[in-house]
Order: C-alpha cells, then structure tokens, then sequence
C-alpha cells in the first residue's frame, strides 16, 4: 500500500506519518528530501542565479556568511509570489519527483508512506493508493507553526494563503482521500488514523 499523507502547513502530517511508522510503514518526508536536494551545490547554484536578482530588489539576501543557501530568506521570497514559488518548483521538483519513487521502488515489500504538501504537481501521486489529508483549524496551525517555525506572522499567513485550495487539489487526483482531524490530542489523531486505515483495508479487500 501506498499513501500520501498530507496536509496543510503546521496541520500535523509529521506526526501523522510517525504514528503510521509505528504501525510499520516506512516513510519519505518530501519536505526534508527538499531540503537535501538544495544542500547539493549544483542546485544552490542554480537558485541563487534564479532569485538573485528578485532578492535584491526585496533588500534580501539569499547566502549565510558561508555562502551557502539561507533558505529561510528564499522562502520569505517565494511564498510571497506565485509565480516565483512556480519558478523554484520547475527547479526543484523533477528530481524530488525521482527520488521519491526510487523510494518506493526500494520499498516495493513494504506499505510506504509519502509525506508531502504539494505531491499532487508530480506525476508519483499517481501511484498512490489513498490521499490521508490531516486536518486542524487554522488558529491552532498558526500558532503551532509561529513556536515551531520561528517565521514573522505575515511569512505564515502567506503560506496558508498559498495552500488555501489544498484539498480540493487532492480530490482531483485519482486516488481514495481521506479527511483525518488532528486537535493537538495525539491519541486521538491516533484513534481517527486506525478507523481511516480500516475503512481503507476493507475497501481495499472489496476490490480484490
């Protein structure tokens, strides 16, 4: 079985995927594999000459003192500008497309987990079998994600402005989807992911 779970920012799709991992998925978090990818100096490079030019006009810069990417800053830019965010995602997001499925070739015995925002905008969604998309108000994820992320306010209401339309994107994808709340109770995110899993097993048998 293959599953994305997802969600929108600070809604609890970490948390989510650990509870899976728990019960024996393996899981690939698209976020950290992101990261990965822009410490690789071909694609810093790559970005810094793509944005360079927006970062200047914003009074920003987009190095560390050791040269390397501050990706706090690119985000600052990106999710401030649609059309910029599409821009890093034409950079970034084919070889994010690769290595989540060598993930699941690796792991062709083994019921996988696909931890993601956006996989809807690569081709892998495809080869899923059911969208888990983890839900909670949005007071409760700004909050979450001003302690977690440390971003200024506005970085963060950009962002959900960003992903307003997340689910509705994830019903066009040919796949069962699943609407998971998540209070902050772990035990009871636990408890609504077991009757999400069950519904999708039996649903599952029926087909066989």
């Amino acid at each position: 079985m293959i599953l994305c779970v997802t969600g929108k920012m600070a809604a609890g799709k970490n948390a989510a995927s650990k509870i899976l991992e728990e019960k024996g998925f393996v899981s690939i978090d698209a976020d950290v594999t992101v990261h990965q990818i822009l410490l690789d100096i071909d694609f810093q490079k790559k970005i810094l000459e793509t944005f360079d030019i927006y970062a200047k006009k914003a009074n920003i810069n987009l190095q560390n003192q050791d040269g390397t990417l501050n990706r706090r800053n690119l985000g600052s830019i990106i999710f401030a500008d649609k059309k910029l965010l599409s821009l890093q995602e034409s950079i970034v997001l084919p070889e994010v497309e690769k290595r989540l499925c060598d993930f699941i070739e690796q792991n062709a015995d083994k019921n996988v987990i696909l931890n993601a925002t956006v996989l809807y905008k690569i081709p892998c969604v495809k080869k899923c079998d059911a969208i888990i998309f983890v839900d909670s108000f949005a007071i409760t994820r700004f909050f979450r994600a001003k302690k977690r992320d440390k971003l200024k306010s506005i970085q963060i209401i950009q962002r959900f402005w960003s992903q307003r339309n997340l689910f509705s994107k994830y019903k066009k994808v040919n796949a069962d989807t699943y609407k998971v709340k998540n209070t902050g109770d772990l035990y009871a995110l636990e408890n609504n992911l077991n009757i999400t899993i069950k519904k999708l097993t039996e649903k599952r048998k029926g087909r066989l």
